[in-house]
């Protein structure tokens, strides 16, 4: 049900080119193409009572709270987001402790890149992160990307309206797989079929709600 990693799949010998756009050329891009994007949320636990840190971003497309930003050419979703979080939170993290959530489509109304109101539209791959001890003292965020950040209960965003519709989604997905490792930690380790059963309702309900 949750993958422990994307699969990336390399055919021949492709070689990023890495070029550069300028704003003009980019948003000439934009305009025809849809761009991949890696958005991360940063948790404190694997716990059911866990929190997310979040970053509050000031530039279009997402003025929004996430952590994230565009793929390069050849990167797999978890190379992307390590180097974001290098490059916007001073933190250096391992690729493999990256772990996938889920996809989103956007379409935005604006970007920004002249003229802004052409909008943009991405495809993004949702990944977590549980820290490690300390780590959260380490992290210092790139003033021209974000405002603030905060720590937030799954709760808190999945009720709140102040929240992207997406951002919603992404808390109630890590709701289902902290149950889903619940049930998996239940059948492995011979728990009563009762209690199986019942975590497996849990599951059921969370799969159909909304909430």
């Amino acid at each position: 049900m949750f993958n422990a990693t994307h699969p990336h799949f390399v055919t021949g010998n492709f070689t990023p080119q890495n070029v550069f756009l300028g704003d003009q050329e980019y948003g000439l891009a934009l305009d025809c193409l849809v761009k991949a994007c890696t958005d991360l949320l940063i948790l404190d636990s694997d716990d059911s009572d866990c929190k997310v840190l979040l970053g509050k971003r000031i530039v279009e497309p997402q003025p929004d709270w996430y952590v994230g930003g565009r793929m390069k050419p050849g990167e797999n979703p978890e190379q992307s987001i390590a180097r974001l979080v290098k490059r916007e939170l001073h933190l250096l993290v391992e690729p493999s402790r990256f772990r996938p959530l889920g996809t989103h489509s956007y379409a935005w109304a604006r970007r920004q890149q002249a003229p802004m109101d052409n909008g943009t539209c991405d495809i993004s791959v949702v990944l977590t992160l549980v820290l490690l001890p300390g780590e959260a003292d380490r992290i210092h965020m790139d003033v021209k990307e974000y405002a603030e950040f905060r720590w937030f209960s799954i709760s808190e965003i999945i009720a709140s309206e102040s929240f992207h519709p997406a951002l919603q989604a992404s808390a109630r997905d890590i709701r289902r797989r902290q149950c889903w490792q619940k049930l998996v930690g239940e059948v492995q380790s011979g728990c009563s079929a009762v209690s199986i059963a019942e975590t497996a309702k849990q599951l059921v309900a969370l799969r159909n709600s909304s909430n």
